[in-house]
């Protein structure tokens, strides 16, 4: 049966909720931490991360990586790559002028930021033209190389301090990255298993979270489906059921607030924790999640019948949206 264009669009969007998900949880954790433990040539530490989204008549074509703005108040656009195409400046140039409107326009004053495009290159890559030169403009990049690193030392170190409890974040990092200083697709894949097995070990949940998103994040172009799942499925069992219920208490206090005044404190923070939960569970299901991973991280309480049911729900509005 031929997918409509709207069932496209739908399965897209899915698609980039779910990477958006993982990035977050990825590049939340690292605010406060400098750009050299990604890789890259510059000591200068992430203030916060900024939303990569793109205009949606391009959005299923160019997605950045990561943006972040550092410390200096300049924005940061991260890519990886492995290999070197010219044509990959259009897309540099097209993230670069996205960029700058979008900041330009939230200033309202005239001001332009101070935009950086960092690339850094797998063991594939071991140099870059920097500059492409236009008579109407240059795009210049800043890259950064994987190749020539001691992936054997990465690992042996990733381990030992898995196995003594206290991991580095340099140490955490290199196992963020070891996937990517293999040269070809093989050695990739191989080493995205073990780092994914490595990280599982890691009994700090939030460092745990914060590799598996990470490998995820930069393996995604390279990644087989298989391995995606296992780091989804991971991913979901921890730190996506502490995000949820932390956001369905905190909303059951603010309508405690506002309810316990009429009805009571007891029935004010039932109804806001019940009316959250199906409003975190209709997101679960937008955001493609099937009826037994929503089962699995909601617990007993959460029934197939009701998630059939909210998935009608769910379904209807987006119809009536449409």
């Amino acid at each position: 049966m031929k997918r409509s264009t709207k069932q496209r669009h739908r399965e897209t969007r899915i698609a980039y909720q779910n990477k958006d998900i993982v990035a977050k949880m990825f590049g939340d954790q690292m605010e406060g931490k400098s750009l050299s433990l990604l890789g890259l040539n510059s000591r200068l530490k992430v203030a916060r991360l900024l939303p990569t989204n793109l205009p949606a008549v391009r959005a299923n074509e160019l997605r950045m990586d990561n943006l972040f703005q550092l410390e200096d108040n300049s924005i940061a656009i991260i890519d990886y790559e492995s290999s070197f195409r010219i044509e990959n400046f259009l897309k540099y140039g097209y993230y670069i002028l996205h960029t700058l409107e979008r900041f330009m326009k939230s200033l309202q004053d005239g001001t332009v930021p101070s935009l950086r495009m960092m690339v850094l290159y797998t063991a594939d890559i071991e140099r870059v033209v920097p500059v492409f030169h236009s008579h109407a403009c240059d795009i210049r990049i800043e890259p950064a190389y994987l190749t020539g690193v001691n992936s054997s030392e990465w690992l042996r170190r990733a381990e030992k301090e898995i196995v003594s409890g206290e991991i580095s974040d340099e140490t955490l990092m290199h196992l963020v990255l070891l996937p990517l200083t293999y040269k070809g697709d093989a050695g990739k894949q191989a080493a995205i298993e073990t780092s994914v097995n490595l990280a599982r070990k890691i009994e700090d949940k939030s460092r745990q979270t914060f590799a598996l998103a990470g490998i995820l994040t930069f393996t995604d172009k390279i990644i087989n489906e298989e391995t995606r799942e296992k780091i989804k499925e991971a991913l979901t069992m921890t730190q996506v059921e502490a995000m949820i219920w932390e956001e369905a208490i905190e909303a059951g206090r603010a309508k405690w607030v506002e309810e316990g005044k009429k009805q009571g404190m007891k029935s004010g923070i039932h109804r806001g924790v019940k009316e959250e939960r199906g409003r975190m569970l209709k997101k679960m299901i937008r955001a493609g999640m099937k009826n037994e991973e929503i089962m699995r991280v909601m617990g007993t309480e959460t029934t197939k019948e009701e998630l059939d049911r909210l998935r009608e729900e769910t379904v209807s509005c987006g119809a009536e949206e449409g």
